[in-house]
């Protein structure tokens, strides 16, 4: 049975090995994505600060008591020269492999749009590597559409 729910203090090293997947998973389109040694501790520390702020939330799914994915979600401001003040953004979502396909992923996205709604957030952002098609489709079947095209050169 699928869950929903708040991420704990002692979810946060499973969490980190799942964000360390999602990585490499993002690396494969581009090594712009690649971390360092110290990535996944640094991750577990920081997702244990956001823990407790109001305007994060990082929840996890949970089948059978195994953590098989996650997203972590928060509120964000533009400048002030732009009509819209505050905005969502979900900075990450991952689903295991096995997992995929079957509504988890769509599960966690519900519950980041129910966190944005109870703070009276109108507009969702995130950002996907431009080479996944496959996660590209799925923002587009809940409603996403492309705002801009982040761009990138090396030196």
């Amino acid at each position: 049975m699928l869950k929903i729910r708040n991420a704990r203090e002692e979810d946060l090293l499973k969490v980190a090995g799942l964000w360390k997947n999602f990585m490499k998973y993002n690396s494969d389109f581009n090594k712009s994505f690649s971390i360092n040694k110290k990535a996944t501790e640094i991750f577990s520390g920081e997702m244990l600060e956001k823990l407790k702020e109001y305007d994060s939330r990082l929840s996890v799914a949970e089948s059978d008591g195994e953590l098989i994915g996650f997203c972590y979600s928060y509120i964000s401001q533009k400048p002030r020269y732009f009509r819209l003040n505050k905005f969502g953004f979900i900075g990450d979502l991952y689903v295991i492999p096995e997992y995929r396909r079957n509504g988890v992923g769509r599960a966690l996205v519900k519950d980041a749009v129910d966190f944005f709604t109870k703070r009276k957030i109108k507009q969702i952002e995130l950002l996907v590597a431009i080479k996944n098609q496959n996660t590209i489709k799925f923002w587009e079947s809940l409603g996403f559409n492309h705002l801009l095209t982040w761009m990138y050169k090396r030196n």
